[in-house]
Formats: structure tokens, C-alpha cells, sequence
């Protein structure tokens, strides 16, 4: 079911045209032609449609909302493939600012204090921006994943900084045999950094570990046999700078000479660095997007990806250094 609102305001207003738009991003909304958009049907965006149907007419224009159970030229698959975008597109904004802000202050020369002060300010904020868009996250595509990782490697920084941990530099190396007969858990829709991950694990620590899926929305349950991966608050996730195929390889001395040049694509695809001047990276990039455009099971997913990281592995490995 989907709640359609359209309204017309006097062409003069640009003031009032600015608000109502403002508005309508603000509670999710996306638009569906020049001057139709369109919520998920439910009490809280109906709620929301009134409010905003009441203050157009206070502007002077007129406004108009109905619920439907489809929309006749454009299938719930699409509609809701508009809802992604725009979220995807909010996530990649939140993280670009969030990136930008550690690189800086690890480029800065302030005390300890002054540190703490700056992340502490910068973590309110972001967190706040993380749940504004969450909160209007109705149809998840797995992307909102990475920037709750960058939250949870930033509280861990602020926690080094103030002494409640230790810092990365006293990370004691793992075994392999401690973490063999597990079940590796990520969130749903896996990209570049969760099966480079996973392919690491098959590769080089269980060759028979299973792999698990997991909602956005799903909470993680305390199990000895699940290892949580590349996801906020689990074992191996992105640290400071490093991404989850660098935390994972460097927690058990995994980076040989294949593994060093797949981390570097990988890492470039996934903080979306110069892929154009890597060139490696923009074709692995366009093979992983195609597959998982043409693979809607995640487990077909994930095994169609194993064979391009092994055959990538594989020549990097036979090459001269």
C-alpha cells in the first residue's frame, strides 16, 4: 500500500516551495513524477501527510494525499528501488563526511584532549545524522551498514584516546584453529568488502565455514559458534582507516603478496577512493556490481565471487614482485 501526495503552490512563493520540499525529504518522501510523491502507507506517514496538507493550505496552495494498493505505470519493485537510492545516496554523503573528519584528525597536532573534544562533538553529530536517515530507511538495501561501522570504529578511537582500551597497536594474532567450525554472520546483500571478507576465511581458515544473513534490522544474538563480521559491533569490522578484509587479514597474518594487492582494490572499491587511476579496481568494481544485479540469492551470490577473488588471488600470487 503506498500513500500518494500531490500539492501546487503559487508560483511566487519560492519561499513556501522550499519549505514543503524540505519537508517532504524530511519525513522520506520521494518523488514519483514532477509533483507526486509518494510514502509507504502506515499511521505515521499518514500523520505525516495531513501535517503537510494543512500547512500548503496555510501557504496558500492546495494539497491533496490518497492511499493506494499499487501505482498502474510503476511496479512496488521500482518504487521501492526510489526509496534505495535516495537512502544509499544520503548513507554515501554521511559517510564521505565522516571519512573526511577522521583523516583530519589524524592530521591534526592536538593533544589528547583536544582530540577527545573534537570526536566527541563530531560522534553526537554524526550519530544524530545516522538516525535521521535510518529512521527513514523503509525499504534497507544493506548500504547503511558502513557508515554504523565508521560510528562504532570512531567510539572505539574515542575509547583508546581516553584510556578505556588499549590502542590497535597491542592486537595479539589470532588462531585459525580457535575460529574453524564457525558460523560467519554478515548483513544481507553482501558487496565488495563482505565477500572479499568471507573469501579470505574459506580461503585461508575454514575451508568449510558456512555463512549466515542477517536483516539491517536484525539484532545479533550472543552465540560461540557465530563470528559476527563486516557489521557495526562485530568482531571484525572496519577499524580506524583499515576496512574489514584488512582487519580480518591482519588479525590472523594473512596479507602475502596476492592478499596485499586484493586488500588494496578492495579497500579502494569499498572507501571509494581513485578508482579511475586504479584500473584493476573499476573492472572488479563493475563484475561485482554485475553480479549482484543478476543474483538476487545471496548464497549464489557469494559463491559466484569466491571463484573471481580466487582467480584474482591466483595471479597475483604466480606474479614477480
Amino acid at each position: 500500500m503506498w500513500l500518494i501526495f500531490s500539492y501546487s503552490l503559487p508560483a511566487k512563493n519560492s519561499n513556501a516551495r522550499v519549505k514543503v520540499w524540505r519537508r517532504l525529504m524530511s519525513v522520506g518522501a520521494v518523488q514519483l513524477k514532477s509533483s507526486l510523491y509518494v510514502l509507504p502507507a502506515g499511521p505515521g506517514n499518514h500523520e505525516h501527510f495531513q501535517w503537510l496538507s494543512r500547512e500548503v493550505e496555510e501557504l496558500g496552495g492546495e494539497a491533496v494525499f490518497f492511499q493506494c494498493p499499487a501505482v498502474e505505470n510503476m511496479t512496488d519493485l521500482e518504487i521501492r528501488g526510489l526509496f534505495g537510492k535516495e537512502r544509499n545516496e544520503d548513507y554515501d554523503r554521511l559517510c564521505e563526511e565522516m571519512q573526511t573528519f577522521a583523516r583530519a584528525l589524524g592530521d591534526q597536532p592536538w593533544d589528547r584532549d583536544e582530540k577527545v573534544r573534537e570526536l566527541k562533538a563530531a560522534l553526537k553529530k554524526f550519530t544524530r545524522r545516522f538516525e535521521t536517515i535510518r529512521d527513514i530507511d523503509f525499504f534497507p538495501t544493506g548500504r547503511g551498514e558502513r557508515p554504523a561501522m565508521l560510528l562504532a570504529s570512531m567510539s572505539e578511537r574515542m575509547k583508546e584516546l581516553t584510556g578505556v582500551r588499549p590502542g590497535a597497536g597491542s592486537q595479539v594474532m589470532l588462531k585459525k584453529e580457535d575460529y574453524r567450525g564457525k558460523i560467519w554472520v554478515t548483513r544481507e546483500r553482501p558487496y565488495v568488502d563482505r565477500l572479499a571478507s568471507f573469501w579470505l576465511v574459506r580461503r585461508f581458515i575454514d575451508k568449510d565455514a558456512d555463512i549466515l544473513f542477517i536483516s539491517p534490522k536484525q539484532e545479533m544474538e550472543s552465540n560461540a559458534r557465530r563470528v559476527y563480521f563486516d557489521m557495526a559491533g562485530g568482531e571484525f569490522t572496519h577499524r580506524e582507516q583499515m576496512i574489514t578484509f584488512e582487519v580480518l587479514a591482519g588479525s590472523f597474518g594473512l596479507l602475502d603478496q596476492g592478499g596485499a594487492r586484493l586488500a588494496a582494490l578492495v579497500r579502494a572499491i569499498d572507501l571509494k577512493e581513485d578508482l579511475e587511476g586504479m584500473g584493476e579496481a573499476k573492472v572488479l568494481q563493475d563484475l561485482v556490481d554485475g553480479l549482484v544485479k543478476i543474483t538476487p540469492d545471496d548464497y549464489e551470490l557469494v559463491n559466484r565471487a569466491l571463484m573471481i577473488f580466487d582467480a584474482l588471488y591466483t595471479t597475483y600470487q604466480g606474479e614477480t614482485p
